[in-house]
């Protein structure tokens, strides 16, 4: 599925960079009715915490954390050995990068840049929804759900394994897997896991370059 392979990478290119933005699309499609029978469900009403592997074109897979309450989402996920979290809420539309650089934890407001962090929910509530056929049932790490196939000549075939209650198990573009959860923990989430921490410096994503020099003439004065 190609909508998550460009949402991931454009989070870990959001920490790497410091540029970004939040998914446009509504996403709560996710209640059309489909060729093979029943309703897809919606990927919006959850509250829960997945531990996943997102796979790429390579071969290589990165884990990831994702929590989710309702439309408020967080990610968490290494890169380069940094870890680092993007909170959004698709409501507002704002989108925060948090990440520590130079011994320094900053939050960098990503909403309304050119480059954009996408929910990987908007595309599979909106394209699945949209044009898939239920398929099938599934089962991953002790969770039972519906299989969704979509084929068309331009993508190929994408599917995916989703509960009833919208959490997403596995996903596949092509047969190849890019997405796979490893654990699901269903439950109310800590609002403040969606928040920016309290004293955490939030700057603008257009103002990169000037605090980037600072943290680095810091390093070097060390």
């Amino acid at each position: 599925m190609r909508v998550l392979a460009i949402a991931l990478v454009s989070a870990l290119a959001l920490t790497a960079c410091g540029q970004g933005g939040a998914g446009g699309s509504d996403g709560e499609a996710a209640s059309s009715a489909n060729a093979g029978g029943g309703l897809f469900p919606n990927l919006f009403s959850a509250s829960y915490r997945a531990e996943a592997n997102v796979g790429d074109a390579s071969g290589s897979t990165t884990p990831v954390v994702m929590i989710r309450d309702g439309r408020r989402l967080r990610m968490e996920f290494n890169a380069d050995g940094q870890q680092s979290a993007v909170i959004a809420n698709a409501d507002t539309g704002d989108t925060f990068i948090i990440t520590t650089a130079g011994g320094r934890t900053m939050a960098i407001r990503a909403s309304g840049m050119d480059q954009q962090f996408t929910d990987p929910a908007e595309g599979w509530g909106g394209e699945i929804a949209e044009n898939a056929t239920r398929t099938g049932t599934c089962s991953v790490v002790g969770e039972t759900g519906a299989e969704w196939t979509k084929t068309t000549a331009e993508e190929g075939t994408d599917t995916v394994c989703v509960t009833e209650d919208g959490i997403i198990l596995r996903a596949t573009d092509d047969g190849r897997t890019v997405w796979e959860t490893t654990r699901v923990e269903r439950g109310p989430q800590a609002a403040a896991q969606f928040a920016v921490p309290e004293g955490v410096q939030v700057i603008d994503a257009g103002n990169m370059g000037p605090m980037m020099e600072e943290l680095m003439r810091q390093q070097r004065g060390n």
